[in-house]
């Protein structure tokens, strides 16, 4: 029993090796019969060009056994039967990839223009960022320039207001020993007004009495 599933297994295997991909010939509608002679009926027409798979071929009767890509299987004569297309259909296929490699050029052409224009506009961004770039470096430089400049002249201002307010103490001190002055410059006045308003007093009440004993006859 075993060795009856061997045989199979070889059969099998052998008929999936003689398989193969054949065409019908140019020029031609080939017949596809129930069996080996064209005794048998025609089961369809192969056109030129059809792709049909081999599976077994009979060299005395000069049939081979085929299936269409539908499943269908019967015999057709094997001198009708090419291990390549029809010279159309392979025109056909040549005309087709050719259109196919033409449209893959263009598109590749179109986007080769597309990556030149990606990368001309990448180079000017790249430009672009160098400029802010360099521009954010002068601004950092000036920041630390005037940072540097900033402590400086808060020191000095510093400086001046402790010098302003040491300024202003003087004022206020000589403010001070003005309104002193003045004070007693104006004591002074008052003394010499009224000193001399007592001496005008003294002469208005002394010259009188000086003149009247003068005049009297007593003192001749």
């Amino acid at each position: 029993m075993k060795n009856a599933w061997l045989i199979i297994a070889a059969l099998l295997l052998s008929a999936t090796l003689r398989a193969e991909t054949l065409y019908i010939t140019d020029s031609f509608r080939v017949p596809l019969r129930t069996g080996n002679t064209n005794a048998y009926r025609i089961i369809a027409e192969l056109k030129t060009g059809t792709a049909i798979e081999l599976l077994e071929t009979d060299t005395e009767s000069g049939y081979s056994k085929v299936r269409t890509k539908r499943g269908t299987e019967g015999w057709v004569l094997t001198r009708y039967l090419i291990s390549q297309p029809v010279a159309k259909i392979r025109l056909e296929a040549a005309e087709k990839k050719l259109k196919e490699l033409s449209d893959q050029k263009i598109m590749l052409k179109g986007s080769q223009s597309e990556l030149e224009q990606t990368a001309e506009k990448l180079q000017e961004d790249n430009q672009a960022l160098k400029t802010f770039n360099t521009k954010l470096s002068d601004e950092l430089s000036y920041i630390k320039q005037v940072s540097g400049n900033t402590v400086a002249i808060n020191q000095r201002n510093q400086e001046l207001i402790e010098e302003n307010q040491q300024l202003q103490n003087q004022i206020e001190l000589l403010t001070a020993e003005t309104d002193r002055l003045k004070d007693d410059t104006n004591k002074e006045f008052f003394l010499y007004g009224a000193g001399a308003i007592l001496l005008g007093i003294f002469l208005g009440l002394t010259i009188p009495s000086i003149r009247r004993k003068r005049k009297d006859p007593g003192w001749v």
